[in-house]
């Protein structure tokens, strides 16, 4: 099984770092992340999942998604029922097969805003997606949000590997 590696710098340590190499071609990771039909069959931390996700994949574009637990999850924990939300924001950079960037408007953590950076690279065996996420509030907001990229990123290779 791939494995997350996890990096904080002690010195900006409000930011958090997350490489995965997935064995699928670039362009098709890529496209995972900006074709909405795609991203919601992945998106989002372990035992939730994305009902909607609306993307206008552009510099100064909109995105939205939302998040929601899954019915098994609530089955076994009902409390779960009350978790979800959505995050939003605009793209800042994007570079097709390499690059995006946006802001990130959590409704978890109002009032945080933060910036996402996604890059693929082609390297041995597929393609390596880098997550950085930085200028989170708390640390537990950083550290929720680590958890978080952490599940995705597994989906996401479950999702392009099957």
């Amino acid at each position: 099984m791939p494995t997350v590696e996890t990096a904080v710098n002690p010195a900006t340590a409000l930011k958090l770092e997350q490489m995965r190499v997935i064995r699928a071609p670039r362009a098709r990771v890529y496209e995972a992340w900006t074709n909405p039909e795609i991203l919601a069959k992945w998106f989002g931390p372990a035992n939730m999942e994305c009902p909607r996700a609306e993307l206008d994949v552009r510099e100064d574009g909109n995105y939205r998604v939302e998040v929601v637990s899954t019915a098994k999850a609530i089955a076994e924990n009902p409390e779960l029922a009350k978790r979800g939300g959505f995050a939003a924001g605009s793209y800042t950079k994007v570079v097709p097969n390499e690059m995006l960037q946006f802001t990130w408007d959590p409704s978890w953590n109002p009032g945080e805003l933060s910036l996402v950076t996604v890059l693929f690279e082609d390297v041995r065996g597929g393609t390596q997606v880098t997550i950085r996420h930085e200028k989170f509030l708390t640390e537990a907001s950083r550290d929720g949000h680590t958890n978080g990229w952490a599940g995705a990123l597994e989906k996401l290779t479950a999702q392009l590997e099957a």
